[in-house]
């Protein structure tokens, strides 16, 4: 018996992974991604057959997050193939979809850190990891005496202890790893989560105009580090109707104020979810009020914004249409946070965001860091499992491993490779 890998997309790109490991007797996914400049309107589903056409082939489809390029064609996978994946970060997905006026389109089996599912002859084993994205995992999968660690998306500067991590992870034959930022200066380190909350408070208590911050709702780390910080400098914490779906359906019970978007603002200039028409505005309220709870108690807007100590998550979502507000509102010694990517900050809706705010007098300080792993982590985490093997994915540098090679084999086209 042995253990095949067959990276079907994935390699010498960003994003659209779909890998298959496989032994005589078994075969499985790990991650059904879209491409990156793919949106969900016009995905292009690869013909790969007994996968997304055909009769069944696959026994098992596991997703390690939530981002549309490990799992933007999940519900493209055949009917009888189980989809595995973690139930906060479905849930979280499930939302926000749900908010737009969409359906995730398929039901997974759940998996928890640390519980081996068996598929067949194949074990795999959910290793919780920081990430961008809410619960993801990398998965180690184990068969034929044979183990092989994937690292999906990672990174070291979340709130988990990254030493205590690497710890805790074995030695594996086979590493597939992916190397979003290796095209980085090698010296180049990204700040902490904890180092931005501290950046943020630090910044509220200097100023005493009123604080924006500018990010994704899918990024639930971020909305804990604005709420940290707003919780340090005394501010009131406010979240759009978006990100207060995305926080609820996570689980998380935070304190504080939530300003419901589609009706609460309508006074002040209607403001309706990106991607809904205007004649799915109740659907769209009737969403928002279905999946928040009394947790997120709504307020008026005159009262959100009655005096400036407060801090307000914006989406994209909602930032078009706060520019409404925001022109009758005094920015004077105020700050907009962008808790965003740099490149994002070029995206006209976001640019003429900053413009607007700098006209009116805020400060526009960048709050942010990457999702993914910086080139030191990436060298710790294969230092740490010591494999025989490594297989480059989801990066543009996969010749950054060649490093290796003394030590290990690099396979830099994987097509059916036995571990």
């Amino acid at each position: 018996m042995t253990l095949r890998i067959n990276v079907l997309r994935g390699q010498g790109q960003i994003g659209g992974s779909i890998i298959e490991v496989k032994t005589e007797t078994t075969r499985i996914i790990l991650d059904a991604g879209a491409n990156m400049d793919e949106k969900r309107s016009n995905i292009a589903v690869p013909k790969i057959q007994g996968l997304f056409e055909g009769r069944p082939a696959y026994d098992a489809v596991f997703v390690s997050h939530y981002h549309s390029d490990h799992m933007g064609l999940a519900e493209h996978v055949l009917d009888g193939i189980p989809i595995y994946m973690g139930k906060a970060a479905y849930m979280v997905k499930r939302a926000l979809l749900e908010y737009k006026g969409q359906a995730i389109g398929f039901t997974p089996k759940f998996i928890k850190d640390g519980v081996p599912v068996t598929i067949g002859d194949i074990t795999v084993t959910p290793v919780l990891c920081d990430h961008s994205a809410y619960e993801s995992f990398m998965f180690l999968v184990s068969a034929c005496g044979k183990t092989i660690l994937y690292s999906a998306d990672f990174r070291s500067t979340g709130r988990p202890d990254y030493d205590a991590f690497l710890d805790a992870l074995p030695s594996v034959d086979t590493l597939i790893c992916e190397g979003t930022n290796l095209d980085w200066d090698e010296n180049r380190h990204e700040p902490a989560e904890q180092d931005l909350e501290a950046l943020a408070a630090e910044t509220l208590m200097r100023h005493h105009g009123p604080a924006l911050i500018y990010l994704s709702a899918q990024n639930i780390d971020r909305i804990i580090t604005a709420y940290n910080a707003a919780c340090r400098a005394g501010r009131r914490f406010i979240m759009d109707e978006l990100s207060a779906v995305a926080a609820e359906a996570a689980g998380l019970d935070i304190d504080g104020y939530v300003l419901r978007a589609s009706h609460s603002l309508a006074d002040l200039g209607d403001i309706v979810a990106t991607g809904l028409t205007a004649n799915r505005r109740r659907s769209a309220k009737v969403k928002a009020q279905r999946h928040l709870s009394d947790s997120f108690p709504a307020i008026s807007p005159r009262k959100a914004f009655a005096s400036p100590d407060f801090l307000l998550c914006l989406t994209p979502q909602s930032l078009v249409n706060f520019r409404k507000v925001a022109r009758r509102m005094s920015f004077k010694d105020g700050v907009f946070f962008f808790g965003r990517r740099e490149t994002y900050k070029l995206k006209p809706a976001a640019s003429a965001f900053i413009a607007l705010m700098k006209s009116l007098g805020a400060e526009v300080p960048m709050l942010h860091t990457s999702g993914h792993s910086d080139v030191a982590s990436i060298d710790r985490l294969i230092r740490s499992v010591e494999p025989s093997s490594i297989i480059p994915v989801h990066t543009e540098r996969p010749d950054w491993f060649a490093r290796y090679e003394d030590e290990c084999q690099v396979i830099y086209d994987c097509s059916d490779f036995e571990v």
